[in-house]
């Protein structure tokens, strides 16, 4: 059941992110006359010098695209490519079994009389749009989410090992007694879809390329809020990290996760399945939360959630982060250079219960407030036995504030007059933590870099 579970994910996955990257583009057409424009400016820049050419690497990416794109018959207004994606996005937006189609596949060609360029299957489809390099990879995992096997750039190397390292349990289910196969079934596998690919395919568009450097352009100068860029979080970031603040180009993220159960069919049944996704905020506001530019990354499986282990589950995507930090050569198609993209994690956008699990912090109890911690004004309700966060508010409150000496709106005859809590570094809640063991689900301590 949970190999059925993990299939269907891959499936459901595989299709939606393909779908929502192509729709970046208004239609598939300008994305293949941009690869067009592109080589016949490659070779003008090889003769006059005046203009970079693409990166290698980006430059098989449009080669790539032109190769997989076919008119479906001569003086089509429609591209082979572009029918491809409407049959995967149909999919995708109904959750459309594989088998239907093949059949709509099959309905449109019987009923086209050139059909040398419709795709004949579901399995051609994909195909065809799987050359635009948009690839996900499916990491094995432990069980009980002690670790993943899983080999990186940074000196980590379990990919090949057989149990987990921590809690022992194996990697791969036990064959059973005569069995003729010799495929190996994880326990259990997550999956995980490349963040850089994704950027540099911004970058490679005339339609977001020129948008990714909005909040650069459009910045707020009468002190109205209109942008994440117009925040202090994002000017703090600026003055702490010149060199990075100086590029436009560099990307700003955001990351969101949460659980919902895919069994949409049967929503009595309990599983939790953890989707991760991250948001550039360099696009103007009405782009930067539309749904083609929420990318999925990680698809955690259940059937429960990862609680504090959901850090381990995210080590392909730190790994990237870190990548991204120091450079990847990117190829800017609206100035027609390359350049070093950089991107960082600004903030996290989740319910109370998420963000214990991706802080590591415990949002129960007494000292749930990650802010105020032991300088919390939380009670325990003296009948309801809850712990209650009432009136704990005030004292962030200007000193002179009138709400400080309300003794009727808040707690009954009682006034405010005690600072906020201190604010910690990132030092000094380092310094805290520091050296404390990672305990696993079945009680084994794990040390490790995350």
């Amino acid at each position: 059941m949970l190999e059925d579970d993990v299939q269907n994910h891959e499936s459901w996955m595989a299709v939606e992110t393909k779908r929502g990257q192509i729709n970046q583009f208004q239609t598939m057409e300008d994305m293949v006359h941009d690869a067009l424009r592109q080589n016949e400016s490659w070779q003008a820049s090889t003769s006059n010098n005046i203009e970079e050419a693409p990166n290698e690497e980006t430059q098989s990416f449009f080669n790539s695209l032109l190769d997989a794109n076919h008119p479906l018959y001569v003086g089509a207004s429609d591209l082979k490519l572009s029918m491809c994606v409407r049959l995967l996005a149909c999919k995708s937006n109904w959750n459309i079994p594989n088998q239907c189609i093949d059949f709509i596949a099959k309905m449109v060609m019987d009923a086209t009389p050139i059909k040398s360029g419709l795709p004949k299957t579901y399995y051609d489809a994909k195909k065809c749009v799987s050359k635009l390099g948009l690839q996900s990879q499916r990491i094995d995992c432990c069980v009980y989410g002690c670790m993943l096997f899983y080999d990186n750039e940074y000196g980590k190397n379990d990919g090949a090992l057989l149990e987990c390292k921590f809690c022992g349990m194996p990697r791969y289910q036990p064959r059973n007694t005569g069995a003729t196969t010799t495929k190996q079934v994880p326990m259990k596998s997550m999956f995980y879809l490349p963040l850089i690919p994704i950027l540099q395919r911004m970058y490679a568009s005339t339609q977001t390329a020129e948008q990714m450097t909005w909040h650069y352009q459009n910045m707020s100068t009468n002190g109205v809020l209109c942008h994440p860029c117009d925040g202090e979080a994002w000017k703090h970031f600026d003055r702490v990290y010149p060199d990075f603040g100086i590029e436009p180009r560099n990307v700003r993220l955001g990351l969101c996760s949460g659980s919902f159960n895919p069994n949409v069919q049967a929503s009595n049944i309990p599983y939790s399945c953890w989707p991760v996704i991250v948001t550039p905020y360099n696009l103007p506001p009405e782009m930067c939360m539309s749904k083609p530019y929420m990318f999925l990354t990680c698809v955690i499986p259940g059937p429960f959630n990862p609680k504090v282990a959901i850090d381990v589950y995210l080590e392909p995507l730190i790994d990237e982060l870190k990548k991204l930090w120091t450079n990847v050569i990117t190829y800017d198609i609206s100035r027609k250079q390359n350049f070093i993209l950089r991107a960082m994690l600004m903030w996290t956008i989740n319910d109370f219960p998420a963000c214990g699990m991706l802080s590591s912090w415990s949002t129960h109890g007494k000292l749930a407030c990650p802010h105020c911690m032991e300088h919390t004004k939380a009670f325990r309700l003296y009948h309801g036995a809850k712990n209650s966060w009432f009136d704990s508010h005030r004292s962030f409150l200007p000193n002179d504030h009138a709400f400080r000496r309300n003794r009727n709106a808040f707690k009954k005859g009682e006034v405010e007059m005690d600072v906020s809590p201190p604010y910690l570094t990132g030092s000094e809640v380092w310094n805290r933590i520091n050296g404390y063991p990672k305990i696993t689900k079945n009680g084994a301590p794990r040390i490790d870099g995350y």
